[in-house]
């Protein structure tokens, strides 16, 4: 019997559209501090836009207060902050909250360093970490999502593989060498995929805002069409016809769900692809352009630079600029 290994390759693994949308999150940079702290503590973290903050707790235990709520993280416990929204840890003792800025970090590298913190009590170590995000899909998504996403003991599904990533990445941090870097922005972003999945899946077919629409039988449909093949020449007669609605019913429902027009998300999502494309590969803009619809890059730079606020040419400066720093976000 023959492997035939090429076949294999380039079958279409077919997944969930939510799914697929959760695999496109591309975390752009991200720093991460081995933090350890012992009572009495407390700090104050600023809101980061376009970020978002996790907190992993390795051992120990840790104090939260965010927009009026409380509540305690323990050992093997993760917290994710999907729009970096500002909160406080502490021992759940100390109410004297020192500022990040004033915090004695030392950096180990441009995206690791360390943090030793407290009075010299009880123990608790934490991985703390700030992901920066800027594509405009993604920010879409995250601004969607609650203010917190909290993953704990009693749910054995998720914990199992937080507990797995936990030992993981208490290993890594402790070995800062070759590669440490790279292994830890990976842990984080299963971390990251872990949480939201779990989240997603905790609404039980309630309806999120635009993400409900993913999962209508026939908007999902045209929301697949769009995102598989965004160099097509879609008309809102095609896109219509090709789920089976008229012109006018599929403009009514397709706003109620979505929030927008198919054509006005169709240029959106095309322009969320260029946008990425533009840091992250060294294409030329009008073969970015070609791919996602465009017959000229003069047309494509126009309605990428109405879209998106900039021209392409300056999106992909700015990256190349601030790749090598940490972000301040």
């Amino acid at each position: 019997m023959t492997f035939e290994y090429k076949k294999r390759i380039e079958t279409h693994i077919s997944d969930e559209t939510i799914g697929k949308l959760l695999d496109s999150l591309k975390m752009e940079r991200a720093f991460f501090t081995d933090s350890s702290f012992s009572s009495p503590w407390s700090i104050d973290l600023p809101a980061m836009p376009n970020c978002m903050m996790f907190h992993l707790v390795l051992s120990g235990k840790s104090h939260f207060e965010i927009e009026g709520e409380t509540f305690d993280l323990s050992t093997g416990d993760f917290i994710l902050f999907p729009k970096g929204e500002g909160h406080r840890l502490s021992d759940g003792t100390c109410q004297q909250y020192t500022n990040l800025n004033a915090l004695p970090i030392k950096a180990v590298s441009a995206r690791y360093e360390t943090l030793t913190f407290g009075g010299g009590g009880a123990q608790t170590k934490m991985i703390c970490g700030v992901l920066l995000f800027q594509h405009p899909l993604t920010i879409k998504l995250l601004g969607i999502l609650p203010t917190y996403i909290k993953i704990d003991a009693d749910n054995r599904e998720a914990i199992s593989i937080v507990e797995s990533l936990n030992h993981l990445l208490n290993g890594e941090s402790k070995i800062i060498g070759v590669g440490a870097e790279a292994v830890v922005t990976r842990l984080s972003e299963v971390l990251v995929i872990t949480a939201m999945r779990q989240y997603l899946k905790s609404l039980n077919g309630k309806k999120l805002g635009w993400l409900g629409a993913l999962e209508d039988d026939r908007i999902g449909k045209s929301l697949s069409l769009i995102h598989d093949s965004p160099e097509k020449h879609w008309s809102l007669e095609g896109l219509a016809q090709s789920i089976g609605m008229s012109r006018t019913s599929f403009v009514q429902e397709f706003k109620r769900l979505v929030g927008n027009t198919p054509m006005d998300y169709l240029s959106e999502w095309r322009m969320s692809l260029a946008y990425a494309r533009l840091q992250l590969t060294k294409d030329t803009v009008l073969s970015i352009a070609l791919d996602v619809g465009y017959q000229s890059e003069a047309a494509f730079s126009r309605a990428f630079k109405k879209i998106i606020g900039k021209p392409p040419g300056e999106v992909r400066k700015a990256y190349q600029t601030n790749t090598d720093i940490k972000p301040e976000c």
